[in-house]
């Protein structure tokens, strides 16, 4: 089924399918003609990792473990997305595939790529580590980025020129670590594609997930993986209600029929409209506006996060100034009795 992109940007919406070329076909300009960010804004962003990196949280004040993890997430964002793409603008988009347990999402990666690249199966939690897929010409893009050290990398030209397709663990592992993750690759991605099934749409998961990436700006995909025939029209129509109710009407919205019990990859037809659409998104002008998107939401994100973080450094200076109230009065008064 086709499905909406009225919610990607006009240069999103529109293209020529049968065109992955991609942003990285400047991976064949010199260094030197490849666009750069702003050397003020690149500036800004080094130097406000520098200081976020920089801050502690010495004392055990109420709120200092969210503290400290939203550092980590902050850190994580820089590091992993925003550093990286402001310094290289030319890198292809990093699409993250992510979901619940279960959903599918491996085996809709090895569709779409047609072959296995990521290991897909029944037993949970799985340990593996998540799997990044990307054309061969855009090897030179992605070379010195930081993600390369948390996936294992496949090269392989059925991946659009222009997208780096991830494979992430399940969001709600069992396995902190599998969740870490996820998370930190969601935090890397210029394109989130969610997916879940038609029995467990209406979990909570998914609509966190959703909601994240609105608050954020994120650019984002559903699909909707193992509806029965007989309910196609009922799902689609309850989803597109929740959507609208939350003001996502616009994402697009992929759904792939249930096909029963089956091993391997799923039948080309059925990943056929997501193929189109990812070739669509990798053309130069259009990734380019996805990737735009997700970059301002991201850096206008970062606004509440650096004020909760000054808001707990604030909390650990007043604690310190009260603290060191009371001791020179303890030792005022100590001073006075022993004279």
């Amino acid at each position: 089924m086709a499905p909406s992109t009225s919610g990607l940007p006009p240069a999103v919406r529109t293209g020529v399918e049968g065109r992955p070329t991609g942003l990285a076909r400047s991976a064949t300009a010199s260094v030197e003609q490849r666009p750069r960010a702003s050397a003020s804004l690149l500036d800004a962003v080094s130097d406000l990792r520098r200081d976020v990196d920089a801050t502690r949280f010495p004392l055990p004040l109420p709120g200092v473990r969210e503290a400290e993890e939203r550092r980590v997430q902050l850190l994580d964002q820089l590091d992993d997305h925003l550093l990286p793409r402001l310094r290289e603008l030319s890198a292809p988009a990093v699409v993250v595939v992510a979901g619940s347990t279960g959903a599918g999402k491996s085996t809709l990666v090895n569709s779409i790529v047609g072959r296995e690249v990521s290991t897909a199966g029944v037993l949970r939690p799985t340990t593996r580590r998540p799997v990044l897929v990307h054309h061969g010409a855009d090897t030179e893009l992605l070379a010195d980025h930081p993600l390369r050290d948390a996936v294992d990398v496949v090269v392989s030209d059925e991946v659009p020129r222009g997208i780096a397709l991830v494979d992430a663990p399940d969001l709600d592992s069992l396995v902190e670590s599998n969740r870490s993750t996820a998370h930190r690759l969601l935090e890397a991605a210029d394109l989130w594609v969610f997916v879940t099934t038609a029995a467990r749409y209406g979990d909570a998961l998914p609509w966190q997930v959703l909601d994240r990436a609105a608050l954020r700006g994120t650019s984002m995909a559903m699909v909707l993986n193992r509806v029965p025939d007989d309910a196609l029209v009922t799902i689609r129509t309850d989803l597109m209600a929740r959507l609208r109710a939350r003001g996502l009407a616009a994402v697009p919205l992929f759904m792939v029929k249930d096909l029963g019990p089956h091993e391997g990859l799923l039948p080309p037809a059925a990943v056929a409209p997501m193929r189109r659409w990812l070739a669509m998104v990798a053309g130069p002008d259009r990734a380019r506006a996805v990737i735009t998107r997700t970059q301002r939401g991201a850096i206008a994100a970062l606004r509440p996060w650096v004020e909760e973080l000054a808001d707990a450094v604030q909390a650990q200076v007043d604690a310190a100034s009260a603290l060191g109230a009371v001791v020179e009065e303890a030792l005022g008064r100590t001073a006075d009795a022993a004279v």
